[in-house]
């Protein structure tokens, strides 16, 4: 897949580039000599792509596409056809326990993280069938793999997208079309920052979970944040899988996601599951004593003889 003096720029078509894994990838595909179509849903945000395209000194087409909606799809092909490879990088994740998450917000989820890329590699395969030559990366996750509490839609959904992966990885082989998954841990991106969502009943105090969703919140920002990777390694990663003439199946990407990996293979699921538990156990126990502090201080202050 690597491009040549004699060869016409390869044009990929990437989505979810207002931030994260999507922008970064952008701006290496483009410093490589890809022809890239940077794509997110509200263009309102190319603000910090347009910047670091300029800082790079390179230049990609940035082009608005919700890929929830077919109409946005169809529209999209249509107008940079042909398509040499297409990263499917939007995602969206909302936190919750199953029992807090709503039927509309995990449909919201599946409809981003795995009907959405189905539908735009449904558009974009026939023409690559026709030329017999194309590659399809597909970002899922290491929770893809292993699952993530309070995040079972979003685990769900990237399971989905993997199983999807594998699936047309061997249907698409006769055809001279490659497809990828790569199954990142934790990293830096907007997903868990700025994008980040709570779960509509997240913080209802009548629900069984509420003291094990503000747990787990507290365990994500004192514990798995401040660790996280950077994304500009995947990034890297990917730029290479535009350019490498073979590739693996699936690529696993970062420490976390090196480690769960090698403790499943070992038979030390059950005891992952544990160490979880026992940090949001943990967490939820110091945010029930925070707040008990906080209500009697409140109480003193009312009542101060």
């Amino acid at each position: 897949m690597q491009n040549s003096d004699s060869q016409q720029p390869k044009r990929v078509l990437i989505t979810g580039c207002s931030s994260g894994f999507g922008l970064l990838t952008a701006v290496g595909a483009a410093r490589q000599g890809f022809e890239v179509v940077a794509t997110m849903r509200n263009l309102d945000k190319a603000g910090p792509l347009r910047q670091a395209l300029e800082k790079a000194g390179v230049a990609a087409r940035i082009e608005q596409l919700d890929i929830t909606e077919p109409q946005s799809i169809e529209r999209i092909v249509q107008e940079v056809s042909p398509i040499d490879i297409l990263i499917n990088n939007a995602g969206i994740l909302i936190a919750g326990s199953f029992l807090d998450l709503t039927e509309q917000e995990s449909d919201k989820i599946f409809q981003t993280n795995y009907f959405g890329p189905v539908r735009l590699t449904r558009a974009v395969v026939p023409q690559m069938i026709q030329r017999r030559s194309g590659r399809i990366i597909n970002i899922a996750s290491l929770a893809g793999l292993i699952g993530h509490p309070f995040n079972f839609a979003y685990a769900a959904s990237k399971h989905a997208l993997i199983g999807f992966t594998q699936s047309i990885r061997v249907e698409l082989a006769p055809f001279g079309i490659d497809v990828v998954s790569v199954e990142p841990g934790y990293h830096k991106t907007e997903i868990i920052g700025a994008n980040a969502n709570q779960a509509e009943h997240f913080y209802d105090r009548s629900s069984p979970m509420f003291e094990w969703n503000r747990g787990f919140l507290k365990a994500m920002f004192e514990e798995i944040l401040p660790i996280a990777g950077d994304p500009k390694k995947v990034a890297d990663l990917l730029v290479r899988l535009l350019q490498c003439e073979k590739t693996k199946a699936h690529y696993i990407i970062g420490k976390d996601a090196v480690f769960a990996m090698v403790c499943k293979h070992l038979g030390l699921s059950g005891w992952l599951e544990k160490q979880i538990i026992r940090k949001i156990r943990k967490y939820r126990r110091l945010e029930n004593k925070r707040e008990q502090e906080k209500k009697n201080r409140r109480k003193q202050k009312q009542n101060p003889n």
